[in-house]
């Protein structure tokens, strides 16, 4: 097996990170793989943004959990995960206290905005493993992305209210061991003659 497949195995998502940060010469490169990855029409219109600042990520959490608790649950919604969790625990972490928050964002209403912020995001996350950092896939900020008082802080921060937010990872170092993954569900490769 080589060290690619190596790595795509080896990943996982994890929500427990320590405090140590990410230096910057790694963060550039797990960026950089972000922007490396296909897009559609080799359009290139996803822009990767780091947020490091532990205050500005702190006071981003506070505002996604105050607009969270704000919402109702509406049936057969996956946000409805954050609207409970934000609801119902003590202390709501979206970033589960990871040094790095990464933001894959693009112009509003772009058709290939999901798509193109997926593959960037993987690289990102990939890349982080293959650095021995640990990373996950959060949604909170693409479920907000149309909320003025998250959006109009990020802006504050430097990112444009033009572009969508599409996707957000965080990611950092953990204590964490590192466990395996859980099994695949059958049927979900199909081959056709």
């Amino acid at each position: 097996m080589n060290e690619t497949i190596r790595t795509i195995l080896f990943r996982r998502s994890v929500r427990a990170y320590t405090d140590e940060p990410v230096p910057a010469e790694l963060l550039d490169t797990i960026l950089n793989c972000g922007i490396y990855a296909p897009s559609g029409g080799n359009h290139q219109e996803i822009t990767l943004t780091a947020l490091m600042n532990p205050s500005h990520i702190e006071a981003l959490r506070m505002l996604v959990w105050q607009e969270f608790k704000k919402m109702e649950p509406k049936e057969n919604q996956y946000m409805n995960i954050a609207v409970n969790n934000a609801r119902t625990k003590k202390d709501y972490n979206f970033t589960f206290h990871a040094p790095v928050l990464v933001i894959a964002s693009g112009p509003a209403g772009w058709p290939n905005g999901m798509a193109d912020s997926a593959l960037a995001l993987g690289n990102v996350m990939l890349a982080a493993t293959s650095l021995s950092l640990v990373s996950c896939y959060v949604n909170q900020l693409h479920w907000l992305d149309g909320n003025d008082v998250v959006r109009d802080y990020l802006a504050q921060l430097g990112l444009p209210r033009e572009e969508s937010i599409y996707g957000t990872v965080v990611l950092g170092y953990t204590n964490a061991a590192h466990r395996s993954a859980a099994p695949r569900r059958e049927g979900r490769i199909r081959i056709l003659p």
